[in-house]
């Protein structure tokens, strides 16, 4: 028998509300639950994807390994893997009713019970605070797309976009050979740990179109994804982020390409620890000192989450 209970109706169909839930990425990248932060960290011998959830509680950081994933009957599961509330399992059941969906969290309490910041949460405190968690899904459901990169895009491509008017003014050689390398950049970064999802390459989408006032063929955005993941597996990461920020150096748009690059990783996942690692060599190669690096991350992830404050605990490290 569950510890606790607790459901909320969305105005949605069970697909959408489905849709939301499993999108991880979401929750990464737009901070939707209040003092939460999550990041991805790297696969397991075994090929599972964790993430590390860190909740902020008065003036204590608690810190645990999660994992969300699909159970019996396509239920929503999220297991507690490591840290106080090892053991623990939220379940989430998907019911339609009429034109909307009743979404039901069970909540099965690890053997150390099940505990937030200032200590075990009671029945009834535990069912509040999933009530609070389905509210933030609630929020977070208003004009959400499946597959769409999520956060205030335009926001952050704004100051990318003062800094690429220059590009329309260079000789035409020039100009292509900046804009191409910009590109090559960015896809290859969104290339580093696996082929681009489909927020990667909506987030390049805007990027074209806002910086340059065209579309991507599918035809051309497969050749760049081609060739991004050619040049990886033959280079090797460091090298490819090495011979990229030289270019972008001396090109003379070092700034701009790492800001493009930052937006296209961050915008997925938020950062993990490959990209991390990528953006790093890229920036050094490129002549940005790690200081800058992370005022560029915190910058991003401040506009791509509206403003939010709780953006400014950068998964940046």
């Amino acid at each position: 028998m569950p510890t606790a209970t607790a459901w909320l109706d969305f105005e949605r169909a069970p697909s959408a509300v489905r849709a939301l839930l499993f999108d991880v990425d979401l929750a990464v990248r737009d901070k939707i639950h209040r003092g939460m932060r999550l990041e991805w960290l790297p696969r397991t011998a075994d090929g599972e994807r964790r993430l590390r959830q860190q909740m902020r509680v008065l003036d204590r950081m608690q810190a645990e390994e999660i994992v969300i994933e699909e159970g019996p009957r396509g239920t929503w599961v999220k297991r507690f893997v490591r840290g106080p509330n090892t053991g623990t399992r939220f379940v989430g059941r998907f019911e339609e009713q009429g034109n909307g969906t009743r979404l039901t969290l069970d909540a099965f309490v690890g053997p150390q019970g099940f505990a937030q910041g200032l200590g075990k949460l009671s029945p009834l405190g535990l069912e509040k605070a999933m009530k609070r968690m389905l509210g933030e899904y609630k929020r977070a459901l208003e004009g959400y797309e499946p597959g769409r990169a999520r956060g205030a895009v335009l926001a952050a491509l704004a100051q990318a976009g003062r800094e690429a008017a220059s590009i329309g003014a260079l000789e035409e050689a020039r100009r292509k050979a900046v804009v191409s390398t910009l590109l090559e950049t960015a896809w290859s970064i969104a290339c580093v740990d696996e082929p681009p999802d489909e927020a990667e390459r909506d987030a390049l989408h805007a990027i074209v179109a806002a910086l340059w006032r065209t579309t991507l063929t599918v035809a051309a955005e497969q050749r760049m994804v081609d060739a991004a993941v050619q040049a990886i597996a033959r280079e090797g990461v460091a090298a490819r982020c090495d011979a990229l920020g030289a270019r972008l150096r001396s090109l003379g748009y070092a700034e701009l390409g790492l800001s493009l690059a930052v937006l296209v990783a961050e915008v997925s996942r938020g950062l993990d620890p490959t990209e991390i690692g990528a953006l790093r060599r890229l920036a050094a190669a490129a002549g940005i000192g790690d200081e800058a690096l992370t005022a560029v991350v915190r910058r991003t992830d401040l506009d791509l989450s509206g403003g939010d404050p709780l953006a400014r605990m950068s998964s940046f490290v």
